[in-house]
Parts: structure tokens; sequence; C-alpha cells
């Protein structure tokens, strides 16, 4: 544990050595980045751009992002459950193939041949004449 408080110890070395972090990661990420839009949006639409608008947004950012990143660090895996419970319910028991990459090529050329169209490929801005 003392080698985690050493100062020489750079932030990624940090994040590398802890479990803990590394699983806040994403949670601690997508709620700061989430919050962070969300109450500038909010705060230009109540005060405006105007004197004080810094100050008042680093507020309600810390404000509710103390409070969004606990909620998505420990209801992210309720609702991972939940959607894939969702998504489990709501896929057809047998799956009937659906168009491809390779059936719209093939479509592409009947067309192209049937029409006698001329297909033109590798084209450069200007390299053509009108």
């Amino acid at each position: 544990m003392a080698a985690l408080l050493h100062a020489s110890v750079a932030p990624a070395q940090l994040l590398r050595r802890s479990r803990a972090l590394v699983s806040m990661l994403p949670a601690l990420l997508l709620s700061g980045v989430i919050t962070l839009a969300m109450t500038a949006v909010m705060r230009l639409m109540w005060i405006g751009p105007g004197h004080g608008f810094f100050g008042a947004w680093m507020e309600a950012w810390l404000t509710s992002w103390a409070i969004a990143f606990p909620l998505t660090y420990l209801l992210g895996p309720l609702f991972r459950r939940m959607a894939r419970s969702l998504a489990a319910q709501d896929a057809p028991a047998h799956r009937q193939p659906g168009l491809g990459w390779a059936d719209v090529a093939d479509a592409s050329r009947q067309v192209t041949r049937n029409r006698r169209l001329t297909v033109l490929r590798n084209l450069k801005p200007n390299s053509y004449t009108a």
C-alpha cells in the first residue's frame, strides 16, 4: 500500500496497480463528462454567458458530479444486467439472414450490367471532363 501512496508514482502507474481505481474509471469519466456538459447547458440557459458564469458552472458541476459518480458506479452493473435481459427478450428465437455487403455488391453489379452503365473508379477531383 505504501508504494501506491509514494510521491514518485505516476498517475498511470497508480491506475495499473490498483484494480479498484481501474474499475471506477469508466463511471468516473462517464459521469464527469455528462454532468460537465449538462451543467454547462443548464447554466447557459439559466444565467447566460455573462459575469460569474464559470464559477456558477463549476459549483453546479462539482455538486452534480458528486451525486452522479457514486450512482453511476454503484448502479452500473444493475443497469447492464437489465439491458442484457431486455435485449434477450426482444431478440427473435430464430434470426433470419438479412442483406450483407456481398448481397448489396452483387445487386449493384447486376444493375450496372443490365443498364449498360460504366463504372468509374479511382476518380480524382477535376479529373473528368463534362
